[in-house]
């Protein structure tokens, strides 16, 4: 009995053991070439990204024998694709997601508004960074219609539904100051002519940045002579709003006539720059002689302003020499020239009640200095300032005291004291630095006055020398 036992045991092993050999010989036959890591795969937005890295074995090939279609997969994009694997004509698959578990950043400002104003969350955020688009809003519905400040937190979530919060402030701020505009001033222009109203202007607002600007100028006939009103308007943010009314004088196309040398004797003593601390001597000085003179002003010695019409009053002629008298400024185009011009006119008005039409270069007429800025300005604005009713004036004699700060006396009555002809424009400086000048006036004057000259001041039947223009 025993015996028949141990041999039915012997059997039964052997048919297990078979069974096993079975079972995992179909295995292997079975089993598939390619073995990936696992059942499917996850990869971040934007990483690195390879598709051969998924596979765990190759069962009875090389890896190089295995096609790979990945041409599906957007990297760039979320979502779930299909890597196509292919060796011996049979294909693989494997799933591909493609996730973004990475929450934005971004930087967080406070922000100080006027009250009245749109308040959006993204205008509290800056340098967002994320693998995806982003939305960004408040995290609750917040009241911004009263004046005071407001604690807030925002949130930025991207595409994968990752949330990033910030807290911040939002000051609300009730304005009531009016913008004001600068460097408003009256035009002049030639029939026909174009204006640019809003050279030189600005606009400045206590709490807008960039406050808006309109001209109206409907009134204006550029074809018709005549003086019209232009009105300026400047608003900020808030509504708070100002108004400026300026005037435009359209003047006759036509030059202001020059006039040559005359048979009387007169001299014309010109003083550039001012006014200054000499201004006063030097109006002392003409009252001893009693001669007239004219001031070619600029707007450098403010202080002194006074003083032109104080000459004024005293029967001495108020003349235009630039505002700035920087070359760079003035001669870097004809537009710049005239908002210049138009300048130092408001200034001289708010001392005499008019703009003078008489006006000095810098430099004189042909000066070369300003083609450094402008190539053949000084040809347009010869005929353009004549063309807009001013009259230029250069000089045929010179003390001299341009050549630097202090000359000796004896050098500039030398100068000064030299030309012979009938009608003398002598050009002669009126600065801090011109103390010479002042005193070297009295021989020049006895000098011409010896010889039956008369000291007169410019007006508009004055000897009108024009220089050679260079440029």
């Amino acid at each position: 009995m025993k015996k028949n036992t141990k041999i039915v045991l012997s059997v039964l092993g052997g048919v297990v053991v078979v069974a096993i050999v079975v079972i995992v010989g179909i295995k292997i036959l079975n089993r598939p070439a390619i073995e990936f890591k696992n059942s499917a795969e996850k990869v971040e937005i934007k990483g690195n990204y390879n598709a051969v890295d998924y596979i765990k074995d190759v069962h009875g090939h090389d890896i190089a024998d295995i096609e790979i279609d990945d041409s599906a997969v957007n990297i760039e994009k979320l979502g779930t694709y299909v890597i196509k694997y292919k060796i011996n004509d049979k294909e693989y698959e494997l799933q591909l997601e493609v996730v973004d578990t990475q929450a934005p950043t971004f930087d967080i400002e406070n922000l100080d508004i006027d009250l009245g104003m749109n308040v959006k969350a993204e205008d509290l955020v800056k340098n967002i960074k994320d693998q995806t688009n982003t939305t960004v809003r408040f995290k609750e519905d917040y009241s911004f219609e009263k004046a005071g400040e407001t604690n807030v937190t925002v949130v930025v979530e991207d595409e994968a539904g990752n949330q990033t919060e910030k807290e911040a402030i939002v000051k609300i701020v009730k304005d009531e100051e009016k913008p004001v505009l600068t460097g408003l001033h009256d035009f002049t222009v030639s029939k026909n002519g174009k204006i640019d109203y809003l050279s030189g202007i600005k606009a400045k607002d206590n709490r807008d940045p960039e406050p808006k600007v309109t001209v109206d100028s409907q009134q204006v006939n550029t074809a018709k002579v005549g003086t019209y009103e232009v009105k300026y308007t400047v608003t900020d943010r808030s509504g708070n709003k100002n108004s400026y009314t300026k005037t435009v004088a359209v003047v006759e196309n036509k030059p202001t006539s020059s006039i040559g040398q005359n048979g009387n004797k007169v001299v014309y003593l010109t003083f550039d720059d001012g006014p200054s601390s000499n201004t006063a001597k030097i109006l002392k000085v003409l009252d001893q002689y009693n001669a007239k003179a004219t001031f070619f002003v600029t707007g450098n010695g403010q202080k002194y302003n006074y003083l032109i019409k104080e000459a004024h009053n005293k029967g001495h002629t108020i003349g235009l020499h630039t505002y700035t008298h920087s070359y760079s400024k003035v001669y870097a185009s004809v537009n710049a020239y005239f908002d210049d011009l138009d300048k130092i006119g408001q200034m001289v008005k708010g001392q005499i009640g008019f703009v003078p039409k008489y006006i000095r270069f810098p430099g004189g007429a042909s000066n070369t200095v300003s083609r450094k800025y402008c190539k053949g300005i000084m040809s347009t604005l010869t005929k353009e300032v004549q063309a807009r009713g001013y009259q230029y004036y250069d000089w045929n004699a010179s003390t001299g005291d341009a050549s630097g700060n202090n000359v000796a006396v004896s050098k500039l009555i030398k100068e000064g004291t030299a030309s012979k002809a009938n009608n003398i424009m002598i050009l002669a400086h009126d600065t801090a630095a011109k103390s010479t000048t002042v005193e070297a006036l009295p021989k020049i004057i006895e000098h011409y006055q010896a010889l039956g000259y008369q000291f007169k001041a410019i007006d508009d039947n004055t000897f009108t020398p024009h220089q050679h223009v260079n440029n």
